[in-house]
């Protein structure tokens, strides 16, 4: 059941909307062919065994138009060890025994290559966090992504105020990053 209103976020002229079609994403290239092949034919699967969801980012005046961006998201949960940095728990909402933080994944995302380098890229992550702020979708305190491992892509998540979890990763194919949301409400 199509619940539009829950599923949808919309700020400065974009839209974000849950996925329904498919075929609108036939359309969509982002210049990365893991990307692209993931957008196209994997997030299908992902979606029927419930493990991620895809949204698809639009000019909010222009249904018609090609998509902007992609992004899927699944749930995650952090243990409070895996951070290299101190983030206070505090102990009436976080249980003692597993003092994990529920956080939402950023499995893949993707700027249209056409407009990349517009900040659409920036703009989206903000939609992102705001929309797990308002309409608290799963109650959730991180986002988290693990990022390609390139000075481009990791980068634009240190510009967006992601931190990394360890230096454990530097010399494997992703890294591990997370932001606090309390730190955007503030």
């Amino acid at each position: 059941m199509q619940d539009p209103g829950r599923n949808e976020f919309e700020k400065d002229g974009y839209k974000i909307s849950q996925v329904y079609n498919y075929k609108d994403l036939e359309s969509f290239d982002c210049d990365n062919k893991d990307l692209n092949g993931y957008f196209r034919a994997d997030v299908i699967k992902y979606h029927s065994e419930l493990l991620s969801q895809a949204y698809i980012i639009n000019r909010a005046t222009e249904e018609d138009d090609f998509p902007v961006a992609l992004i899927d998201l699944c749930n995650d949960s952090v243990r409070h060890t895996k951070f290299k940095i101190d983030i206070p728990i505090d102990k009436k909402t976080t249980s003692e025994k597993t003092k994990t933080y529920p956080a939402v994944k950023i499995t893949r995302f993707g700027v249209h290559k056409q407009i990349q380098r517009h900040n659409i890229g920036t703009h989206v992550i903000n939609m992102v966090k705001e929309m797990f702020l308002t309409n608290n979708r799963t109650g959730c305190r991180l986002i988290t992504v693990d990022a390609y491992n390139n000075d481009d892509a990791l980068r634009f998540y240190q510009k967006n105020d992601f931190d990394f979890f360890t230096e454990k990763d530097l010399s494997k194919h992703t890294r591990s990053m997370f932001f606090d949301l309390k730190r955007f409400r503030l």
